[in-house]
């Protein structure tokens, strides 16, 4: 009996400290290990947003979910800023989001890892009436070697910029979209459901012709 009761112990003394090595793990792993595996989807929208994000960026859309619930300073509408810089500069998101986090600018950050929004956006600025023309606009009128964006300016183009790629989209079709929207996500989601129906055609007509 004593027996049976120290073999017990043994067994209860491993799984608390195999219990207390995974908590200890999972506290201190890093954005694509510190994820749970029960993360629930807010709505459908926020969802196609993010898996969007992550496919086009090629980002694991679990740390996609993870910065938004540890940062709710990045907007949904700043995560295409984020993950471009990310991208293009081969730096990590905690790298990026300490400097915003401080008060950084998007355009300082951008300027700060080389990236000059005047080359970056070029293709996406529609100089045809505001807001998305006025500072691309300016810039051509006075010849300034360098032009300072405003916040609101980065997120417009980086938006622009990450649907119109992704869905192989003209930036004035997104533009003429985000016309009748307050919100990205709401351009994201008209967009992608027009590509969807396209899609769900190709693939009924393509069937249709293996029939013949």
């Amino acid at each position: 009996m004593k027996k049976i009761k120290i073999e017990e112990g043994k067994i209860f003394f491993g799984l608390l400290m195999f219990l207390l090595m995974f908590f200890n793990f999972a506290c201190t792993s890093s954005y694509s290990k510190d994820v749970d595996m029960g993360v629930h989807f807010r709505d459908g929208d926020v969802r196609d947003f993010y898996f969007s994000i992550s496919d086009y960026y090629r980002v694991p859309v679990r740390d996609v979910y993870i910065i938004r619930d540890r940062h709710p300073f990045i907007t949904y509408e700043e995560l295409p800023v984020l993950f471009f810089i990310v991208k293009e500069a081969r730096v990590e998101p905690d790298f990026v989001i300490k400097y915003r986090k401080v008060g950084y600018s998007w355009f300082d950050i951008m300027i700060k890892f080389g990236l000059h929004p005047e080359r970056v956006y070029e293709r996406y600025i529609i100089v045809d009436g505001p807001p998305y023309g006025k500072a691309w606009g300016y810039h051509k009128k006075h010849n300034r070697k360098v032009l300072v964006y405003r916040d609101t300016d980065i997120i417009e183009l980086s938006n622009i910029k990450f649907i119109a790629d992704y869905y192989h989209e003209r930036p004035e079709v997104v533009v003429d979209v985000k016309k009748k929207h307050a919100k990205y996500i709401d351009v994201h989601r008209e967009i992608h459901h027009k590509h969807r129906e396209k899609q769900y055609k190709e693939e009924k007509n393509k069937q249709r012709d293996r029939k013949f």
